[in-house]
This record gives C-alpha cells, structure tokens and sequence, in this order.
C-alpha cells in the first residue's frame, strides 16, 4: 500500500495484477471506511486500486467545494496517468454516491486519460437531493425536471449536476443500482442512465434488489463482482486480448 498527499489530498495506491482502478468514495466516512469493500475489489477483480481522500475530508486539508474536489480529482487523475508502473490505457474510473458525481466530471473532462466509467448509487444532483432529504425545501430548491419556483437554488454552492454531465460522457458506462437504498432514490440511477443511454451505446445498467446506499457491493455479492469483472473483460481488455476496449 503506497500513500501520498496530492494538492493537500490524502490518497492511497494499492497494487495487484491488473488494470488500475481510481475509487472516488461518497460523502460520508473516510478511505479507512472502504478497506473492506477494497481489499474484496483487489482479490475478486485483481486491479490496483487508488483511492482519494476529498480536501477536508479524513486527513486531507482544505475546505470542501465543488471547484477543488474536481481540481483534486484531475491531480489524482494527472498523477496516475504519469506513473510507469501501471497500464494507463486501462484506467476505470469507479464513483459511489458523491463519488459518482466526481467521477462523471472528471471522466467527461478526460477522454483520452480514462478508459471507462463506474456509476454505484449516484445522485442526479444536489438540487434535486435537496428536495428528497428536506422534503419542506422541494418546492423551493430543485433541478430543471422539478416544479415550484426554486428561489432557493442560488445557496447550493455545489449543485453537482451529474445529469447535465452524464450524457457527455463518452466512454462506456457501467450502472449499478441498489433498489433498497435508502439515501439516493434508485429513480435517480434510472434517470442517468436513460440521459446517458441516449447518446451513449456502450451504457449497462445492473440492479440489485436487497442492495442499500452503502452495502450493494455486500448485498450483491458474486453477481456483483462478476458483473465488473464482465464490464473490464468487455470495454479494458488485458494486453494480447483481441476484444475492442472501445
């Protein structure tokens, strides 16, 4: 396990043989919360995993914003993408939650630096969020599907519109939806992938129906995992693999 401290992130590279995987994780908890779901990622799927502590978040410095977690993201991205040690054609980009978000921003931005994108459990934005924890705020903050005046969206400083991204996104996409989630109605997984499906031929989308916001990698258990396994054989083959990365 290697450490490093980017733009005043903390991250974490962990090896395997295999092609490498940059995990943005969701807002809540730090990468010590994901060592499990990692440690399972690196023995089933057999990638290297780097993952990345958002500024202000576990023991990284800064503040929180939209802004900066894009520009630590795009540092992390740089900063794999330089490494001699890996396969840079091969790197997924893999958001849960938040990370999703992240995720979808930062793979949009780099078509010729990501080779594919993971989606678990996102959110279309946080306006539309907004509305789904404070259901009081609904008809005054929400995003361009939603009705009432939305006088309030000017104080969400980081409105992560991931729906507005998503259909940008050119690199095939992998969806994975846990129909029990109890964070991010599982309708906003739908509309993401419908948004991307539409200019997007290389878009899967996968449902796990006891899968919650935090545990479908858990809950889905094999069918989980080989679902990925699956994605990586189709869009980021091994060297010497005759099948199309794109």
């Amino acid at each position: 396990m290697e450490s490093n401290s980017i733009l005043g992130s903390s991250s974490s590279f962990l090896t395997a043989e295999g092609q490498p995987s940059c995990f943005f994780q969701e807002n809540a908890g730090n990468i010590a919360h994901r060592l499990e779901m990692v440690r399972i990622m690196l023995q089933r799927l057999q990638c290297n995993v780097f993952m990345l502590s958002y500024r202000g978040y576990g023991a990284s410095d800064g503040y929180p914003s939209q802004h900066g977690i894009i520009n630590d993201a795009q540092a992390a991205l740089d900063h794999l993408s330089q490494r001699t040690d890996i396969d840079t054609d091969r790197i997924v980009v893999f958001g849960r939650s938040l990370g999703g978000a992240v995720g979808a921003v930062l793979t949009k931005n780099n078509p010729d630096k990501v080779a594919a994108l993971i989606l678990e459990n996102t959110f279309t934005s946080i306006l539309d969020m907004a509305g789904v924890l404070l259901p009081f705020l609904k008809w005054f903050i929400g995003g361009p599907g939603t009705k009432g005046p939305k006088i309030l969206n000017f104080l969400v400083r980081s409105p992560w519109s991931t729906i507005d991204v998503i259909g940008q996104v050119k690199q095939p996409i992998l969806f994975l939806s846990g129909l029990q989630d109890e964070m991010v109605p599982p309708s906003h997984m739908q509309m993401l992938y419908a948004k991307a499906a539409a200019h997007n031929r290389q878009c899967l989308f996968v449902e796990f129906p006891t899968g919650m916001h935090m545990d479908t990698w858990l809950a889905g258990g094999d069918h989980y995992w080989r679902t990925i396994q699956q994605f990586f054989e189709k869009h980021v083959p091994k060297n010497g693999d005759d099948s199309p990365r794109r």
